[in-house]
């Protein structure tokens, strides 16, 4: 993924899932099993994190602490779950779970906002 705003340490997964677009959620009793965060000069700060349902789906927010970067939330269809490694875990292999579209949809959402 040349020429994206953002360095991911491993590649991405050779299946790929599908993200879709959906309104904001609250996410009180889920799971937090992934997150990032980069930062673009002085004050421009972008955040991704993923929860796991108690039905098994994936949500994805996007969201920055300036008030002008508009806040994005997404459902990840598609996925085996069974990839994702407990964050504790993870220790350096963390996001090698983490599907080209998320990767994709999350430089896009850069990208728009900067």
């Amino acid at each position: 993924m040349k020429d994206d705003p953002t360095y991911w340490d491993s590649k991405p997964p050779a299946k790929d899932a599908k993200v879709e677009e959906i309104e904001h959620f609250d996410a009180r009793g889920m799971r937090n099993v992934y997150g990032r965060g980069d930062q673009f000069g002085r004050h421009r700060y972008f955040h991704m994190d993923i929860w796991k349902t108690s039905d098994e789906r994936l949500l994805m927010r996007f969201w920055s602490r300036c008030q002008e970067i508009d806040w994005r939330s997404f459902e990840i269809i598609g996925l085996d779950l069974r990839k994702i490694p407990e964050r504790e875990k993870a220790s350096g292999s963390g996001e090698s779970w983490v599907p080209r579209a998320v990767r994709r949809t999350y430089n896009r959402w850069i990208d728009e906002e900067f």
